[in-house]
């Protein structure tokens, strides 16, 4: 099913940071610039909004800490950004809508995040494992209820 849903996805000449975070924002002259763009590129947002949600939400499940290393930010700081941010980007401040765009970038995220943590070795560390069964826990619970990756 998972790999039904991706492909269903249309293409899109969204512009995407491909690495959106509050690292690569930065104030110059009283202007906000963002940086870091050598993954820039084009598609849907749905795969901009699963880097966000791993950035500001799913790399600091296993590891609050790892969260505060990154961003700097307090792990529960910047889950309260991303839904925040993410209520904004939408356009709507009703939770459901909100949380059913959320539950598709979940699914493209931990699918990603597992596939990152296979390919570094995971199964062989202790923190591997746990990032491994957080996603295969996470995709068993969306995928039932997710049809559809588009918003």
């Amino acid at each position: 099913k998972l790999g039904a849903l991706v492909e269903a996805v249309p293409e899109r000449n969204t512009m995407l940071h491909g690495d959106y975070h509050t690292n690569n924002i930065v104030m110059q002259n009283d202007e906000v610039l963002i940086i870091d763009m050598d993954t820039l590129c084009v598609g849907h947002p749905i795969f901009e909004l699963a880097s966000m949600y791993l950035g500001f939400v799913a790399f600091g499940e296993v590891d609050p800490n790892v969260t505060l290393s990154f961003l700097k930010l307090p792990h529960e700081t910047a889950v309260r950004f991303w839904k925040k941010a993410l209520a904004k980007y939408l356009g709507t401040r009703d939770p459901e809508a909100v949380r059913a765009v959320e539950e598709k970038a979940m699914v493209i995220g931990y699918a990603r995040l597992m596939r990152r943590t296979i390919r570094r070795d995971g199964f062989h560390t202790e923190e591997g494992r746990a990032n491994i069964e957080l996603c295969r826990t996470r995709l068993a619970d969306l995928l039932p209820r997710v049809d559809s990756l588009t918003f």
